[in-house]
């Protein structure tokens, strides 16, 4: 058998095995039942009852967590897309009700102290230049970069998409909150993100430093990548191997550090390549006096 072949039908046993995983937990998940419209009953049901939380200014989190657990599974895009946007309706509701809300974004600390970068981090000595976005109808892009130090700004509203590609040996900053940010092909590099609006999708990358805070985060035919983050949701990992997990710890220009609202799912990552219930062996919790600290340049 021929290398190709044989990748092919690696990617074909791999595929069946997935799909045999996610048939047996949906029987489970309705205590044998076998009606396959079961799930999306329970969701629509789940939705609708926020919803009409929603229009009595009522936060239900016991509902909310269950109908956070649902974006780890295999849903339809468009699914995955109502349940976001039904998340961020929850979240706006508890800004309005509370000035401290969860999933309230971030703020600045009063105590100080001292950054640390991790070794294979790009180094922030170099001074930062600004980097203004274009401003087209659609989303940002940001390609095509190498050995570059910058803080990436942006004029007008926040909660746009992003896409970056093609940067290698960079560190770069972003003073503003994306709605999705789509990254592909990044290498020995680092991101630091206040926060994401929504989700991180990640293809392509090798040895990448990554700070944010954000819904969700998704990894894709990746290695060595170290996730610095607080999510609301879940970190999905496929195709992806040694990706390692510390907590989301960032300050500002003046030592404030910047406190962020956290659920902690990133401590267990979904590894739709690892088939047992052991951990999987493709990512690792990085113990806490390892845990590294950046200093934006804002």
């Amino acid at each position: 058998m021929d290398e190709k072949a044989r990748i092919l039908e690696e990617r074909k046993e791999k595929l069946i095995a997935r799909l045999e995983v996610r048939n047996q937990e949906r029987k489970t998940a309705v205590n044998g039942e076998s009606d396959s419209n079961s799930e999306e009953a329970e969701i629509d049901n789940l939705m609708k009852n926020i919803k009409i939380d929603l229009e009595n200014k009522i936060v239900d989190s016991e509902k909310v967590e269950k109908l956070q657990k649902f974006l780890g599974y295999s849903l339809a895009n468009r699914r995955q897309k109502a349940i976001q946007n039904l998340l961020e309706e929850v979240r706006k509701l508890k800004i309005s009700q509370k000035p401290v809300a969860k999933f309230g974004g971030f703020s600045f600390g009063t105590k100080s102290k001292p950054a640390s970068s991790s070794s294979s981090s790009v180094s922030a000595a170099i001074p930062a230049a600004t980097c203004e976005i274009p401003t087209p109808s659609t989303n940002f892009v940001i390609q095509d970069l190498k050995n570059e130090n910058r803080v990436i700004s942006k004029s007008n509203d926040d909660n746009e998409d992003l896409s970056l590609k093609n940067i290698e040996n960079c560190r770069l900053e972003f003073d503003f909150e994306p709605s999705v940010v789509h990254i592909r092909n990044i290498k020995n590099s680092t991101l630091l993100f206040l926060r994401c609006d929504r989700s991180i999708l990640m293809h392509d990358c090798e040895n990448v430093h990554l700070y944010v805070a954000a819904q969700q985060i998704r990894l894709h035919t990746s290695q060595n990548i170290h996730l610095h983050v607080a999510t609301r949701g879940t970190v999905i990992m496929e195709d992806t191997k040694n990706c390692f997990m510390y907590a989301y710890k960032l300050q500002n220009k003046n030592g404030d550090v910047i406190e962020v609202e956290d659920n902690f799912q990133w401590k267990t990552p979904k590894d739709f390549d690892w088939l047992a219930e052991s951990q999987s062996p493709n990512w690792s919790l990085k113990p806490e006096n390892e845990w590294t600290t950046e200093k934006l340049s804002f």
